[in-house]
């Protein structure tokens, strides 16, 4: 039976950056923030022999896994295995702008074929997880509405409820994938208007949103907001989210006792994966802090000998000597 979960506050898919380690560092600072895992092509969730370690969901929840692929009965086996691995949601990447995504035959160049992209959700719809899509506003450099409004009526047929909107254009040449994230503009009206026309659909605002203030006050205008690259580096600030968009108490841990629960998460894990990437989610709790660099130069040198013991060490000096409040 599927779950309600609010998505007031959503951290992004990120290749690279939203693994099982992150959300699980996400989780330990908030306990309402719904999560998503990296965007994973669905070949490789169903055929790869370290399925465990990609799609591992250690209390994760609520947390989406977001998939790759348009090929329908692939879409279909994907959606049993997120809810094999218990998890919340299954969603469709519409978005990604990359060649090798677009070699792939998904991710935002799918915005093409909107039937297609309603046969795909179809196919992952699943009776006892949410099925969800994000996606841009459009294609190429020029707005067109029309084009995005048709796009949300051909895909709503298929039954979703929740629709996570990048609001821009995703260009397929010429620029990268960072660059789609920058060099496009935005247009939150879009959002905006799809939403007076649509309005028992959740459509969650992801783009721009680059400060916490500027994610208090869009989130008072929209149904949920999606924060990536703030929330990567500075995975801190995840400890208002509960007292501030949820209505619950400030995360009452001590940053001490939260780097704790982290080292004792990762520790089993250490000749599984890497210690850079069991590590990678916390290394930018020095975002933005003076005085950070004496720490950083020991964290670096213990993790080329793999030595975790030290390592949390320092992070506990780092945290008691700075006074760290995560902000």
């Amino acid at each position: 039976m599927k779950q309600i979960h609010s998505r007031k506050f959503c951290v992004a898919p990120m290749m690279g950056y939203t693994t099982p380690y992150a959300r699980k560092l996400y989780r330990i600072l908030s306990k309402n923030t719904f999560l998503f895992t990296e965007m994973i092509a669905t070949k490789t969730l169903i055929n790869s022999k370290k399925r465990d370690l990609i799609i591992e969901n250690e209390d994760h929840n609520p947390v989406a896994l977001q998939v790759g692929g348009s090929n329908l009965n692939d879409l279909k086996k994907s959606s049993r295995i997120a809810n094999e691995y218990n998890y919340d949601e299954i969603n469709l990447n519409v978005g990604c702008p990359s060649k090798a995504v677009q070699k792939g035959s998904f991710g935002a160049c799918l915005m093409q074929d909107k039937k297609l992209v309603r046969q795909c959700l179809e196919s992952l719809q699943n009776k006892h997880i949410e099925t969800s899509m994000k996606c841009r506003i459009g294609l190429g450099k020029n707005f067109n509405y029309d084009y995005f409004e048709e796009f949300i009526d051909e895909v709503l047929k298929s039954g979703i409820k929740i629709i996570y909107v990048h609001a821009r254009n995703a260009i397929l040449g010429g620029i990268s994938p960072k660059a789609n994230r920058t060099i496009p503009p935005l247009n939150y009206e879009f959002v905006n208007k799809i939403k007076t026309k649509y309005p028992k659909i959740t459509f969650i605002l992801n783009g721009g949103i680059d400060s916490f203030d500027k994610a208090i006050n869009l989130s008072e205008n929209y149904d949920g907001i999606m924060l990536g690259r703030l929330v990567q580096n500075n995975p801190f600030l995840l400890k208002k989210i509960d007292e501030v968009f949820y209505g619950g108490n400030d995360n009452v841990e001590s940053d001490e006792k939260i780097i704790s629960s982290y080292f004792n998460y990762i520790r089993p894990k250490l000749g599984q994966e890497t210690i850079f990437r069991l590590l990678s989610p916390i290394l930018n709790i020095f975002f933005g802090i003076p005085n950070s660099k004496k720490f950083r130069i020991k964290i670096n040198y213990y993790l080329k000998n793999n030595n975790l013991d030290l390592i949390e060490d320092q992070f506990m000096k780092f945290v008691v000597d700075q006074k760290f409040v995560g902000n």
